[in-house]
């Protein structure tokens, strides 16, 4: 099997970006349905990404996708 790195990642990282940089996390909140975070530093991580890919910077996040995910937490009164 073979990849085309243009459809993989179709968008290009502006000049100024050019050195690859690795973001560790234990958690990213980029989407809702996708449950790898439970709270502040996820949401903190999940910025940072979406931060860097507006500014098409060169970053990748690394994390732990966990077998069963976190849980929905509520609030009761």
């Amino acid at each position: 099997m073979s990849f085309n790195l243009d459809q993989l990642f179709p968008f290009s990282f502006d000049t100024k970006y050019n050195k690859p940089v690795a973001y560790f996390s234990m958690e990213f909140a980029i989407v809702q349905p996708l449950k790898i975070y439970s709270g502040g530093l996820g949401f903190l991580a999940g910025s940072h990404m979406r931060s860097a890919f507006e500014l098409k910077q060169n970053v990748v996040g690394i994390g732990i996708l966990w077998k069963y995910g976190y849980y929905d937490q509520m609030r009761n009164r």
